[in-house]
């Protein structure tokens, strides 16, 4: 996300500026501080805005453009192009709650060499503290950690558009995100779903043979595949404390017999919630709130078939 270019930019506009002034100020070629500057407004961190033949650059007033100069000022001595890098950002999303290196990988997709890379990176600067051998985010922080997440909630609006004007967010951590709509993509944004968008939840059951009606379609933006254990939780996170949801899940559940059920629960922070689902199925006895009695729970199935 960073180099020493961007952060120059971002720390000079203390007032609008021309990209002829950043250039003389910064010592580098109007091409380059442009491109810079276009990758700054990408990111929601600059608008730019032209008052007669001159276009006038100037920070955000986006949340995380504000975070961002709140650490500016609070912590002036960081380097922040070493910190607020891409891997950096990825990392820091998931470290609310304790993580190995392990599940940084596997929940942010990049590979161990470079979480631990990333990982020693904080830590230097006390943003990261290790615990048990596993990581989180120092509570010292809390201008990173405000700026991380208000960071990933601009992208993911941002993407959220791009995808459909009546697309709704149900859950998002760092590039991740669950959401709804009421139609399927178009075939313009065809190549885009390859990628990127998954169908998943509910929207899935048809392939398990399990018979959900429903005119909202479930997808998740994530870059890597999903697996039979991501789909139950996510028909979960559509809304954790309808008994309607669960019993989907767990509908799903009995078809797929996952052995990792509770690992992803942990990756997505609702372990306790799946391990008091797999109790109720165990027992076959109602043990909260958002579980149906287990006759109803046993008719329902039926009616799933």
């Amino acid at each position: 996300m960073w180099d020493s270019t961007k952060l120059g930019i971002f720390k000079n506009l203390t007032h609008p500026t021309t990209i002829s002034d950043l250039s003389t100020t910064l010592e580098l070629d109007h091409s380059t501080i442009s491109k810079a500057v276009n990758s700054l407004k990408s990111d929601g961190l600059v608008v730019k805005q032209k008052e007669g033949k001159e276009v006038y650059v100037d920070r955000s007033e986006s949340l995380h453009s504000r975070s961002l100069r709140n650490i500016i000022v609070e912590y002036s001595r960081l380097p922040l192009d070493k910190i607020l890098t891409s891997s950096s950002l990825r990392t820091l999303s998931v470290l609310e709650n304790p993580r190995s290196i392990m599940d940084i990988a596997e929940i942010t997709g990049l590979n161990r060499k470079t979480v631990s890379l990333t990982i020693h990176e904080l830590g230097k600067y006390g943003i990261v503290l290790k615990k048990q051998n596993q990581y989180v985010l120092s509570e010292r922080r809390p201008l990173i950690k405000t700026f991380v997440e208000n960071y990933w909630k601009y992208k993911t609006n941002q993407n959220l558009r791009t995808f459909s004007e009546n697309a709704v967010l149900i859950w998002q951590r760092g590039p991740e995100f669950l959401f709804k709509i009421d139609s399927e993509f178009d075939d313009a944004k065809k190549e885009i779903k390859k990628k990127t968008i998954h169908p998943t939840a509910i929207s899935i059951f048809h392939k398990y043979d399990l018979k959900v009606i429903s005119d909202t379609r479930y997808y998740f933006y994530s870059k890597r595949k999903l697996k039979d254990e991501d789909y139950i939780i996510h028909t979960i996170l559509i809304d954790p404390y309808s008994s309607i949801y669960n019993s989907y899940a767990l509908a799903l559940h009995s078809k797929i017999c996952p052995s990792k059920l509770v690992e992803f629960g942990r990756y997505y922070d609702i372990e306790d919630h799946v391990k008091r689902l797999l109790d109720y199925i165990d027992t076959k006895k109602k043990n909260s709130d958002y579980v149906l009695p287990w006759n109803e729970f046993q008719d329902m199935l039926r009616d799933l078939q």
